[in-house]
């Protein structure tokens, strides 16, 4: 019995949902695990990790399964609002927020005028 760990999930930029989703396949399963975190200046490696190397391959199967429901989930959830016209565009985007919508805007243009002005003095 081979108790070298293994790297199963990398936990930067992964959504709460989808860690305690994980983490729940994992107890369901018996599948002994820990976790690791960045550390105070996020030079580490937060990740979730196998204890037992040989148990991988059912907690990698279990976690396909596990996506690819999700995937399907998200993709339906986006079909329906495309269907259904709640899709956020970025009409709706101004609609809601008139305010930051301008001051994002204006920021922009002003960076791109900062950054293009000396190639326009040339001219």
């Amino acid at each position: 019995m081979s108790r070298m760990p293994e790297l199963l999930l990398k936990l930067k930029h992964v959504p709460e949902d989808e860690y305690h989703d994980v983490i729940d396949i994992l107890d369901s399963e018996n599948l002994e695990y820990y976790e690791t975190n960045a550390g105070f200046w996020g030079l580490g490696l937060a990740g979730v990790w196998l204890r037992d190397k040989d148990q991988y391959d059912q907690a990698v199967q279990l976690l396909d399964v596990y996506y690819q429901t999700r995937q399907q989930s998200a993709q339906e959830e986006y079909r329906l609002s495309k269907e259904q016209g709640t899709q956020r565009t970025l009409w709706s985007t101004f609609m809601e927020q008139p305010g930051y919508f301008v001051l994002y805007l204006s920021i922009i243009v002003g960076l791109l005028a900062l950054t293009i002005s000396p190639f326009l003095a040339l001219i």
